[in-house]
């Protein structure tokens, strides 16, 4: 690796630098309808995705419960 000569003159460099603002000059986008479409989409699947299976074994609960009613009754009947 070339190693940087040092100059013989001790001056720091001088850098012409001019700053005309510290914030940043971009504006933060609005809000749009479709926006928040894919926000609510993004949240309806979360939640399908997180509570799905609970839904699915209480539907799944409540029909073997139903089917185990029945067929007590079928077989009390017969």
């Amino acid at each position: 690796m070339a190693k940087k000569i040092p100059s013989d003159n001790n001056e720091p460099e001088k850098i012409h630098l001019q700053v005309e603002s510290w914030e940043w000059q971009t504006t933060s986008p609005r809000w749009t309808w479709k926006h928040w479409l894919a926000l609510a989409m993004l949240i309806a699947v979360a939640i399908l995705f997180a509570f799905g299976f609970l839904i699915i074994a209480s539907v799944v609960l409540i029909v073997g419960i139903i089917l185990n009613i029945v067929f007590f009754i079928f077989r009390k009947l017969s």
